[in-house]
């Protein structure tokens, strides 16, 4: 289904006869990292990259869990390669809602939801004290979001920001 959605998307053929518990083996795909491409359409295939990951995250639950740089290529053709499948998790549907409700909030930038979301989704255990994460998750989400759409977010700085928070409380 996902390669009827998003065409723009290309993922290598996994063979299986040659794959175990420890060895994922796919078939060779040209490219060029995604992070160092200077062609034109970069941005266009960043905004498709998301919206894959939100379709496998919100609407099958099963998906990629390892979205690092080295994973997503340019093909010669100008699609979106997504790379190395052997990271993969799926999800409850309390958690899909939650994120459905997590991300409008972050859209309407209702930050005491967001840290509220943050308890739904187990990021952050009940019972804890949220007054103190609420200035900190809203100066990350502001500097994340002030502006040029999803291209110019540092998805990796904003995760890492994020997994911070998440530690610290």
């Amino acid at each position: 289904q996902m390669a009827e959605d998003l065409p723009q998307i290309v993922v290598p053929k996994t063979y299986s006869e040659y794959t175990s518990r420890k060895v994922l083996t796919t078939s060779w795909l040209e490219g060029e990292k995604l992070s160092q491409s200077t062609a034109d359409d970069v941005g266009d295939l960043v905004n498709i990259g998301v919206i894959c990951y939100l379709k496998q995250l919100l609407d099958t639950g099963f998906f990629h869990a390892d979205p690092h740089p080295g994973n997503l290529i340019r093909t010669p053709d100008g699609r979106l390669a997504i790379l190395d499948f052997g990271l993969m998790t799926q999800v409850s549907n309390d958690i899909k809602y939650g994120m459905i409700e997590a991300i409008s909030h972050l859209i309407h930038r209702d930050y005491e939801a967001i840290v509220q979301d943050f308890v739904t989704l187990e990021f952050i255990p009940e019972g804890v004290d949220l007054s103190p994460i609420l200035p900190v998750l809203a100066k990350v989400f502001d500097q994340a979001l002030e502006g040029g759409g999803a291209k110019n977010i540092n998805f990796q700085e904003l995760a890492a920001d994020l997994a911070q928070i998440t530690f610290d409380y």
